[in-house]
């Protein structure tokens, strides 16, 4: 079954158009989420896209997808993790550090403090080869070289980062 994803307008406004999973026409957006989920001792999670992925097959990434027809932000945040490594989250859990604006989509970062193991995730096979726990420079190094994020996107993990250290979120 296709993926059916709401459309939304520059100003990220849903415009009561939907469109199947692909590339938004000109002038349309999508919404996707990241979420950089990380253990108590602050290191993060990172999966190695499937070799059968369209788009960046066998790049190391974050856990993230697109938000479905309907769903709010956070709940495709909750959803794309439960489905790609098995991860149950809560909403209390997720601090949202920021969003994006690309030529095709807006991208909500979240993050989320979780106790957990490698042995305790259940990948998607489909979507996720591999998955590892890194620092937060390697955290850092593969968004910047591996998915070529911008300096934007580097600015909004290094400011959530910066809040997560003196909260102790």
């Amino acid at each position: 079954m296709a993926e059916i994803w709401d459309v939304y307008d520059e100003n990220a406004n849903r415009t009561g158009r939907v469109m199947e999973r692909g590339v938004p026409r000109s002038g349309d957006y999508m919404l996707c989420v990241h979420i950089y989920l990380y253990t108590p001792d602050g290191r993060f999670l990172v999966q190695k896209r499937a070799m059968s992925k369209e788009t960046h097959p066998g790049e190391w990434d974050v856990t993230g997808g697109a938000v479905l027809s309907g769903e709010e932000s956070i709940d495709g945040a909750i959803r794309e993790t439960q489905e790609e490594i098995g991860i149950k989250l809560d909403k209390s859990e997720l601090f949202f550090a920021g969003r994006l604006k690309k030529k095709k989509n807006f991208t909500d970062i979240y993050f989320v403090k979780k106790n957990f193991d490698l042995k305790d995730c259940l990948i998607q096979k489909e979507e996720v080869e591999e998955i590892k726990l890194v620092g937060y420079d390697e955290m850092l190094e593969l968004a910047r070289n591996s998915r070529r994020r911008d300096q934007e996107y580097i600015g909004i993990l290094k400011g959530a980062v910066e809040k997560i250290q003196k909260k102790h979120i």
